[in-house]
């Protein structure tokens, strides 16, 4: 058997064996991810508060507000009752958080009914402290007299102090809009926002918000409701809407993206080679890197996120270049792998070279995008490398076409002078500056999130109607057991009223508002039963609402209850501790854990400040934590880059002489300097998507290089292969900049001028090398 042939056998295993791992993956099920926090790496120092967030965003994802705005409530009801029935006909729906039932809310009341002597709001503790029952006496009597006195009458024979009915006001109280327009008109919150009606319905959605079905249902329901009552202003917001809207843009991303261009990858070996062999053989190159490339990441992280693949779609422009090589040499070669393959070999290698730099950060992200490209490049080496030179090609290309590079190449050689070069040299250090210029960096993690406008003003909207708690900001509590944490919890409230008090934040809400550490309620239950002497409650005797025959029975009640406390169990079960579960962690790594969710923070200093005075108080900021780890990986990823551009040079400098391998490296650093400059001033920013943009314009420049430096005699299809790499490179990532998620634009715009800096300055190169070598007149 022909060495040829068994090249060919050893790739048909190489297919074959990854067909084999992507049918077990396809067996099991192929995870495409959505979440853009599984593109996040590690924030907090201590794994405890990492996996305290990650539950809190598991649980807090599933959340949707959606408002419904109207001039007039007479016709807000009836079509927000109408929306609930269609929502709650969808079966994605678990509950709805904004209505409680008339039989939730008696089960509510019945529960802290129950646990009445145990339970004392932290006011009416001060207040029983310092004035006794005397005051809690006067307010049953007034109540009397009030609209509710017909609910409360029948209660003050058995709780004569009301202290049920005062508990659950003010735990409500704590745990609702502090909002002065805000009002619970019959399942519905309303709000009174500038004159205008707002019906607030908050839901938890049973399935994952990044569940596709869950998506397209709710949004289409939604889409559809709007149209119907085109007179209620729809307001929208949760993980669910941004999550629909990321995965559309990508979808339509992918196929722009990478069918723009395989059209000009089609169409650039059309023109250029007149023959359809090339046009096949590019594809099946280009179809095996991107198959290994995703079958790989997929078994290396389990599944692969949605952004890793709108940038794989862009490898497009990469794979290809072995195959452009291939075919501009067969136009004068029969075999000619072995006039390239030295090169290709060591454009695969620096492009490895900088994709590992990249895979090097702690970031997942990144990491998927690094996997992706190095086995699918890999993928498309081998497919040129072992299979190629199974089949004859007879390729020309047109006159016209040749003519045309031969004028650009007759173009450069004019330019290629020293002067040139060394004024160019003036573009690094400007760029460099540019660099250490920190307020032209950009690196807030909202750019990984493709989102509409409008979406982000709902958002803003309903979190300034209804003071809604922050998603991402919150205190984070852990204790060694339950009963610790209920503790510790209501320890904090004094330094959290005081923060209220000077408009630090507007609330607050925790667990121990609603259920007492078991140690608070047997101190409230020995201070209860201090005011309930007869002598105490004589003025409700006198009124007839209490008699010896019913004090003894409240008496017995009260002893018979002394170890009937509130359990953190019991309350979660209850209606309205479902409702605020999120307030709950559980167990994590052995600890009690539960968060302090917090309104309309006015300065994180302070709060940043309030947790470093407590050993068990976090504040998890993880928004600005992001945004300030991409900024320490951009400049990270700079220093990396710099690394790979000298292990890079220093590969270089082992085969070729010290005057090639600078003029290799030279184009592509004066493009990432380029690329730096025209996207900081056109860009205003530059950030690390746009720094790890230049790891490709390196390798790809470093590529161009190479061809040029392994020329064994001056031709014109070097210049060819390059031109047509470039054209598609240029194609693929050019069109990343118009993707709509703000970090694949940054990459795409950095791409776009890089590639074209290093398309125009490698034919200049490729003169001086050809000097270098002695080819300038071969």
């Amino acid at each position: 058997m022909s060495s040829t042939k068994v090249k060919a056998l050893i790739w048909a295993l190489i297919i074959l064996l990854s067909a084999g791992l992507f049918y077990k993956q396809l067996h099991d099920g192929i995870q495409v991810e959505t979440n853009i926090l599984k593109l996040l790496p590690e924030t907090e120092v201590d794994p405890f508060a990492e996996k305290a967030f990650a539950q809190f965003s598991d649980n807090n994802f599933k959340q949707i507000i959606i408002g419904l705005k109207s001039n007039s409530s007479n016709e807000l009801e009836p079509v927000a009752a109408s929306l609930v029935n269609q929502l709650q006909q969808t079966q994605l729906i678990e509950r709805f958080n904004t209505q409680i039932s008339e039989a939730e809310q008696e089960i509510i009341a019945e529960l802290i009914f129950k646990h009445r002597f145990h339970l004392l709001n932290s006011k009416d503790r001060g207040l029983m402290l310092t004035e006794g029952a005397e005051p809690f006496v006067e307010h049953s009597l007034q109540m009397i007299y009030s609209p509710l006195s017909g609910q409360l009458l029948p209660l003050i024979a058995q709780d004569p102090l009301l202290l049920s009915y005062r508990y659950l006001q003010q735990a409500v109280a704590n745990s609702s809009s502090r909002h002065s327009n805000t009002q619970v008109v019959g399942d519905f919150l309303k709000v009174i926002d500038s004159g205008q009606q707002v019906l607030i319905l908050s839901a938890r959605l049973k399935e994952s918000p990044f569940d596709t079905r869950t998506q397209e249902e709710i949004a289409g329901l939604l889409d559809q409701f709007s149209e119907q009552n085109p007179q209620v202003e729809l307001l929208t917001t949760g993980a669910l809407f941004y999550a629909q809207y990321a995965a559309a843009s990508a979808k339509s991303e992918i196929s722009t993206i990478g069918l723009g261009s395989l059209l000009g990858v089609i169409a650039l070996l059309i023109v250029a080679f007149r023959s359809t062999a090339p046009l096949l053989m590019t594809m099946t190159s280009l179809a095996t890197g991107i198959f290994i490339g995703f079958t790989t990441v997929h078994i290396v992280f389990g599944s692969i996120h949605i952004l890793t693949m709108v940038f794989g779609a862009s490898l497009v422009g990469v794979a290809v270049d072995y195959a452009f090589h291939y075919f501009s040499s067969a136009v004068h070669h029969r075999r000619p792998l072995s006039h390239i393959f030295i090169a290709i070999l060591m454009g695969l290698v620096s492009s490895i070279i900088g994709y590992i730099a990249l895979f090097m950060a702690p970031f997942p992200g990144l990491q998927q995008m690094a996997i992706f490209c190095i086995a699918g490049l890999i993928g498309a080496f081998l497919t040129v490398s072992l299979l190629f030179d199974v089949f004859q090609y007879k390729v020309s290309t047109p006159g016209p076409f040749i003519a045309l590079l031969t004028g650009h190449q007759s173009f450069s050689r004019k330019l290629a002078h020293p002067a040139l070069f060394i004024i160019l040299l003036g573009l690094p250090v400007f760029a460099g500056y540019l660099l250490l210029d920190t307020d032209r960096a950009n690196d807030n993690i909202r750019q990984l999130q493709a989102a509409p406008q409008q979406l982000t003003d709902q958002e803003a909207e309903l979190t300034r109607i209804i003071s809604a708690p922050a998603t991402n900001q919150f205190f984070l509590v852990r204790a060694e057991s339950d009963e610790q944490l209920l503790q510790t919890l209501s320890q904090y409230n004094d330094d959290l009223d005081e923060l209220v008090s000077r408009k630090v934040i507007d609330q607050y809400s925790h667990l121990a508002q609603w259920v007492p550490s078991r140690a608070q309620q047997q101190s409230d239950y020995q201070l209860i039963g201090q005011q309930l002497s007869q002598s105490k409650l004589s003025s409700l005797f006198d009124t007839g609402l209490l008699d010896p025959s019913s004090y003894q029975t409240l008496f017995d009640t009260y002893k018979a209850s002394e170890s009937d406390y509130l359990s953190l169990s019991d309350w979660l079960d209850s209606p309205i501790g479902q409702r605020l579960s999120y307030l709950w962690l559980g167990k994590i790594e052995g600890d009690s854990a539960a968060i302090i969710s917090i309104s309309n923070i006015q300065d994180l200093a302070a709060l940043e400040q309030l947790a470093q005075t407590h050993d068990d108080l976090y504040f998890i900021n993880k928004v600005d934590k992001v945004s300030e780890l991409f900024s320490n990986y951009r400049e990270l990823a700079t220093l990396m880059l710099l690394l790979a551009c000298l292990a890079i040079f220093a590969l270089l400098l082992a085969k070729y002489t010290i005057k090639i391998a600078y003029h290799v490296i030279f184009a592509p650093i004066i493009a990432a300097s380029v690329a730096i400059i025209v996207t900081t001033l056109i860009a205003g920013s530059f950030n690390l998507f746009s720094t790890l943009a230049l790891f490709l314009v390196v390798g790809i420049g470093i590529d161009y290089g190479l061809f040029y430096a392994e020329a064994q005699s001056r031709s014109i299809y070097i210049h060819l292969a390059v031109t047509l790499s470039a054209t598609t490179t240029f194609l693929s990532f050019g069109l990343l900049s118009l993707s709509e998620t703000p970090a694949i634009h940054a990459f795409g715009l950095t791409m776009l001028t890089g590639i074209l800096t290093v398309f125009l300055l490698s034919p200049i190169v490729g003169n001086r090398l050809y000097r270098i070598k002695g080819l300038d007149n071969g």
